[in-house]
């Protein structure tokens, strides 16, 4: 009976220790705060005990307060960023003040104070500014703070905050830290997680970066952008965290959203680029070098235009500001932020396109070393090849050709295809919101909810001028609450919880079967419609019991996630007419023209090859896809794939 009664109160005792440890909330780094701690000694560096200490907030006059320990020692846990001024008194001592305190975000803050004897109506006041240390002694923890000073004086490039992660020792641009691979950071704002859950390398890319959303994630950009007026500031850990940061093996960035105050304080900005400052691409103006009669000798063509590509645009309009004061003073405050982005730009692209002479049905080489050029025409084709050309193919070649007159002579084989280099716009579009409420409850109890809205258009760069754009609309949103409840003097519980949603649609440039002329024409880029919605739910709770000396800290991370994807990436079928699929990887072409003509191929026929197949026009090349419904049902052609998945996950410490 005994025994069982032991086993009872040890299952009891588990299960309290078990709700405290997910009742609790990590300290510094998990819950982006502060702590401010020191020592209190007399002139002759003899400790002073039992000593009443204030800390107040100069934005907002929140006080907590506490005692010396008797080695004299003071600890103020779980401390919002900001500043402070520090207040000690004594029996028999000057009363002290320390102002001009920061308390860094995930950085202990210490502030030793020595008091002078006399009256303590007498007050001796100091500046914590010269005791600002540049060497992280309270723990073991590597990284560099950044104040909101530096973000919004910085030169940036559209006054990008991530770009400033990467300014740290052991880091690369890529954002690989300290030897860990950059999918491996842990990022928070306020507290609460913005990774990009899928592949934990982000959204918010540069518009001109590329075409797919899902394979263009700089490792230094999160679900939400970042205003550069809305962060308060950052610290970015490389090496060392402790248990309340230690989620993943690469650094543990944590931000801190501004909040108001009791005075009013604003910003406002505006960057404006004009074109005038941009020169035109290399490969524009080697294409401008074509002397009309050169191209015509290289096209066959009569008569060619001017085949110059003029200047790509590039203009960079980035505009906002922020306002932030109180709503009601000492007790409720407000903060805004817009940050504006647009982009008019464009990007120079070349396109493989059959000559004209292709689409006539002439397939032209080399057949000689001093210039030569032999022809063959659909006669000759259809009397070497026995399957003979395919007119449609013929036809789809000229109408290519006339659609899209080649201009550049840097890609394809220059006797049967060239390239077709325009320049492809890809604009964009972003807007960034951040708001913030901050409430003093009661003098031990404070709270705040932050939100996040962003609404991007993102152009991408088509695959001709006339085809459509696969665009990117994406429309993340984040959400985040806390509250802080001084139970006692040394003991404090901090709760968060946030909901980060990143949603995304990247819009295909085509809803049907892809067949194209390979190494020769493709009409479009054939990128599929991609949609991708991945709410996030994170709840942290963190408690800190000061003991004397000691400082113990009880936590728990639960990160709740849903991915939700619509795709027609696998919805149809392709079909490519493909020199490679011919036996000898297209050879058993060239040997049978070489085989049958007065004037056999000279140099590479890899050209001649793909002319060839072309103009037969037979899918050598042919790839189907099947999908498949929940009750295993082949599904039609067309029919995108609706996946769904959930993952949960646990910290404790």
């Amino acid at each position: 009976m005994k025994t069982r009664i032991f086993l009872r109160s040890a299952a009891r005792l588990a299960s309290a220790l078990l709700v405290i440890g997910m009742c609790a909330l990590a300290v510094l780094a998990q819950q982006g705060t502060s702590i401010v701690r020191g020592t209190v000694k007399d002139p002759q560096g003899n400790v002073v005990s039992g000593a009443s200490v204030k800390l107040t907030s100069l934005a907002n006059n929140a006080e907590r307060t506490t005692t010396t320990t008797g080695d004299g020692v003071f600890s103020f846990e779980a401390v919002q960023v900001g500043d402070y001024k520090l207040e000690v008194e004594a029996p028999g001592f000057k009363k002290g003040v320390v102002t001009d305190i920061h308390a860094q975000v995930a950085t202990p803050t210490p502030v030793d104070v020595q008091l002078e004897i006399g009256n303590i109506a007498e007050t001796v006041t100091v500046s914590a500014t010269s005791s600002e240390l540049l060497v992280n002694r309270e723990d073991a923890t590597l990284g560099s703070t950044f104040v909101n000073k530096q973000i919004t004086q910085l030169p940036l490039e559209a006054r990008n905050v991530p770009s400033l992660l990467t300014l740290q020792t052991a880091t690369t641009r890529d954002g690989y830290v300290a030897g860990s691979r950059a999918d491996q950071a842990n990022i928070t704002l306020d507290g609460v997680d913005i990774n990009e859950a899928q592949t934990n390398t982000i959204v918010g890319a540069d518009p001109a970066a590329g075409t797919d959303i899902e394979n263009l994630r700089p490792s230094n950009t999160t679900v939400l952008r970042l205003n550069s007026e809305a962060i308060e500031e950052f610290r970015v850990t490389t090496s060392n965290p402790n248990a309340s940061q230690g989620r993943s093996a690469g650094a543990q960035v944590n931000l801190v959203t501004k909040s108001g105050s009791n005075d009013w304080h604003g910003a406002a900005f505006e960057f404006y680029r004009t074109s005038a400052f941009a020169a035109n691409n290399f490969f524009n103006n080697k294409a401008g070098h074509f002397a009309a009669t050169d191209v015509a000798v290289l096209t066959g063509a009569a008569h060619v235009g001017d085949p110059k590509v003029p200047r790509p645009p590039l203009i960079r309009h980035t505009f906002g500001g922020a306002l932030g004061g109180p709503i009601i003073k000492d007790r409720a405050f407000f903060f805004y932020s817009y940050e504006g982005d647009r982009i008019t730009q464009s990007k120079s692209v070349v396109r493989n396109v059959p000559l004209a002479s292709l689409g006539q049905g002439l397939v032209r080489y080399k057949k000689d070393n001093s210039g030569g050029v032999a022809t063959l025409t659909l006669a000759d084709l259809n009397a070497i090849f026995p399957v003979g050309t395919n007119p449609l193919a013929v036809q789809a070649l000229a109408a290519a050709a006339a659609r899209y007159p080649a201009n550049d002579f840097t890609i394809g084989d220059q006797f049967n295809t060239a390239g077709f280099r325009f320049n492809a716009p890809i604009p964009a579009e972003r807007n960034s919101h951040a708001g913030k409420f901050d409430f003093n409850l009661t003098s031990k109890q404070q709270a705040f909810v932050r939100a996040n809205v962003i609404y991007d258009l993102l152009g991408r760069e088509q695959q001709f001028p006339d085809t459509p754009a696969p665009n990117i609309w994406s429309h993340p949103i984040g959400i985040a609450a806390g509250h802080t409840w001084t139970v006692t003097n040394n003991l404090i519980n901090t709760f968060r919880y946030g909901y980060t949603r990143e949603a995304f649609t990247q819009q295909g440039d085509s809803a049907e079967n892809s067949i194209s002329f390979r190494f020769v024409f493709s009409p479009l880029t054939f990128s599929r419609t991609l949609t991708r919605i991945t709410p996030v739910q994170n709840f942290t709770d963190d408690v800190s019991w000061v003991k004397e000396n000691h400082s113990f800290g009880f936590g728990t991370n639960l990160r709740l996630i849903s991915n939700k994807r619509l795709s027609f990436d696998g919805s149809f079928d392709s079909a490519i007419t493909n020199p490679s699929f011919f036996s000898g990887g297209g050879s058993s072409i060239s040997n049978r023209i070489n085989a049958n003509v007065a004037n056999p191929i000279v140099g590479s026929a890899v050209g001649v090859q793909n002319a060839v197949t072309a103009l037969i026009g037979r899918f050598s090349q042919y790839s189907g896809n099947f999908l498949f419904g929940h009750e295993g049902n082949l599904l039609p052609i067309g029919t995108p794939s609706e996946r769904e998945f959930a993952t949960q996950e646990y910290d404790v410490y």
